[in-house]
């Protein structure tokens, strides 16, 4: 029972996931028939009925891997639930592809993700290696999925595919960004400098090798296919030599005191706050170029979000409460106002542009 309990936790909340994803981005009012309708690929499912034999299918997915780790579990364990949960994962990304099933492929990539994260930390189990790792591992994943979310534009088939992996990429980077540009986050993250190099593990360094190795093969086709555009190729590799460096950190003291950074807390701040300050700033360029409104949309959101979390992480123990309500209700006016007008001028000069080329 123990196993089939980490089983499910590792299954059941990326279907979770999944459906908040389809309720928040798939939902778009009144929908056109596909051939009619230019934004098609952001429906998760095109019809009704094919929501409904995708969601079957998906399910079909999860209880083979719960119908897998009961055999599994009959038979004396010879496989860990984490192979359990590779195997179920692999299984559905060909299922997905075969079928050409989008909630399927989501699920997969959750579990195949989720499947790494859990196995690095086996091999770091017992060992004093940096935990970094694991989590440098997850990011060139998700610098991967965007890579590949590039890669799979080539074809329209593929249109809706490469939405999943483009969201789950700019989600996961954006998040880790976000977090490491923290207090609380650069704290953690001193705390995962601590240990021995990651080359204690070979397996840990052999991953990292073959995901940066992925990495660097896609996005180089893809801008070869044009696919990629110059400054999304210098952004990925940014994001990947960034990362590599944090993998290969020695101990950072991130505090002197509590809530005091030293330098190196300090620096680090400066690096992941104007990071992913430019990475958004670069999404919504990116969204503006590519005529993407979900990709400006999702972009304005994550910058909105991340001046309301800066100024309460940074400021609030600074001023007087009353003063620090006012000065952020002034600030985000402001900066709401002005960002509000330049996404709908960005929406306007899409649309128009769009009908040009329609006439």
């Amino acid at each position: 029972m123990e196993y089939l309990f980490y089983f499910l936790r590792f299954l059941i909340w990326p279907i979770i996931i999944i459906g908040l994803i389809i309720f928040f981005i798939a939902r778009r009012g009144k929908k056109k028939h596909p051939s009619q309708d230019k934004e098609w690929y952001l429906s998760f499912a095109l019809s009704k009925e094919d929501a409904v034999s995708q969601l079957f299918l998906l399910l079909s997915f999860f209880f083979l891997g719960v119908t897998l780790l009961a055999f599994n579990k009959d038979l004396g364990d010879p496989l860990s639930w984490c192979t359990v949960l590779f195997i179920t994962s692999v299984v559905g990304l060909i299922g997905a592809y075969y079928f050409k099933t989008v909630y399927v492929l989501a699920f997969s990539l959750i579990g195949i993700t989720n499947w790494w994260g859990a196995q690095a930390s086996e091999w770091l189990q017992n060992k004093d290696i940096k935990t970094s790792a694991i989590c440098v591992g997850l990011a060139f994943i998700a610098l991967l999925f965007y890579a590949l979310g590039r890669l799979h534009e080539k074809e329209i088939k593929f249109k809706r595919f490469a939405l999943v992996f483009l969201v789950f990429g700019i989600i996961a980077i954006t998040g880790a960004l976000f977090f490491f540009s923290t207090k609380l986050g650069l704290g953690i993250l001193g705390g995962m400098t601590k240990g021995e190099s990651i080359f204690g593990s070979w397996q840990i360094t052999l991953s990292l090798f073959i995901l940066i190795v992925s990495i660097i093969s896609v996005t180089l086709y893809s801008t070869g296919k044009k696919l990629i555009s110059f400054f999304e190729l210098i952004a990925v590799f940014t994001f990947t030599t960034l990362f590599s460096i944090i993998a290969l950190l020695p101990e950072q003291n991130m505090f002197i005191q509590t809530n005091k950074l030293s330098g190196n807390g300090i620096l680090w701040a400066i690096i992941f706050n104007l990071t992913i300050f430019l990475e958004l700033l670069g999404l919504i360029f990116s969204g503006y170029l590519r005529k993407e409104e979900w990709l400006i949309n999702l972009s304005a959101f994550f910058l909105f979000l991340l001046i309301i979390v800066k100024y309460s992480d940074w400021f609030f123990t600074f001023l007087d409460k009353s003063i620090f309500f006012i000065g952020a209700g002034i600030l985000l006016f402001v900066v709401g106002w002005f960002m509000e007008k330049g996404r709908r001028y960005m929406l306007i000069e899409i649309k128009s542009k769009s009908e040009q080329i329609s006439q």
